[in-house]
């Protein structure tokens, strides 16, 4: 299926991956591809990881052939390098509302929520030495759970199988994806994030309610009240308001990061 409709664009190539049966990390072999001069599109999807990574240093964990483990490799403007998990984001939100009509909500920044549990999550990384001709380098990682009968102690999750009748290969929800991202690095590009953090506000999970947030400073906790257009989420902590552009977010008292 397509999920680009007349009239719009996305300037994207069609994603082609190179298939691992096993890999440390999708994203390292991404990162090492940028310094090397690959263009973007270049994609690498595993059917196993074994040193896969999340934000702030987190392990993603999911037994072999049970998740999309996938990387790709964008290079873009950096003024819009920030805006990049936004728009992923919103992009797998299409791709499964289109699919499977499913409800699913958006955890600041970039993780993919259904009913309070983590169904996929999303780490955007520079690569400094792959810079090319006034555009970052950027390695794109996406990780749901498709087929995860039991998750670690402590992790929040849900799996795609639980909550759809038939579960999509990898590699065709991946391509996907990878169109409906297309659409929204289209408008990123010509808008910056603020064209695009309406449609992530709307679709925003957590904002209203109760966070603590771990950032460089240390540790608040606080209420979610916007995402401002530059990307930073705003936090009010005893009537001040707190802006982060980088941090860890748990939401009420717990976590699902």
């Amino acid at each position: 299926m397509s999920l680009i409709k007349a009239g719009q664009e996305a300037r994207f190539p069609r994603l082609r991956p190179t298939r691992l049966a096993r890999t440390r990390s999708t994203q390292d072999i991404v990162l090492r591809a940028a310094r090397d001069g690959a263009a973007e599109g270049f994609c690498c999807l595993a059917a196993e990881q074994t040193a896969g990574r999340g934000r702030q240093g987190r392990a993603w964990v999911a037994p072999a052939g049970s998740a999309l483990l996938a990387s790709v490799l964008l290079r873009r403007s950096p003024a819009v390098a920030t805006g990049i998990p936004f728009a992923a984001g919103l992009a797998l939100l299409d791709t499964l509302t289109a699919m499977y009509g499913l409800a699913a909500g958006l955890k600041w920044p970039n993780d993919l929520l259904v009913d309070g549990r983590k169904l996929a999550g999303i780490l955007s990384e520079v690569e400094p030495g792959g810079a090319t001709s006034g555009r970052v380098a950027v390695a794109l990682g996406l990780g749901v759970n498709l087929r995860v009968e039991t998750f670690p102690e402590g992790a929040d999750g849900v799996s795609l199988h639980t909550l759809v009748e038939t579960v999509p290969d990898a590699e065709a929800l991946l391509i996907v994806w990878g169109e409906a991202l297309g659409v929204r690095l289209t408008t990123l590009e010509a808008g910056g994030i603020a064209a695009i953090v309406g449609d992530w506000r709307r679709c925003a999970v957590g904002l209203g309610g109760p966070v603590t947030v771990n950032g460089p400073s240390g540790s608040v906790r606080g209420t979610a009240i916007d995402v401002d257009e530059d990307g930073a989420l705003v936090v009010d902590v005893d009537g001040k308001r707190l802006r982060f552009l980088a941090a860890d977010v748990h939401l009420g008292t717990r976590s699902v990061g």
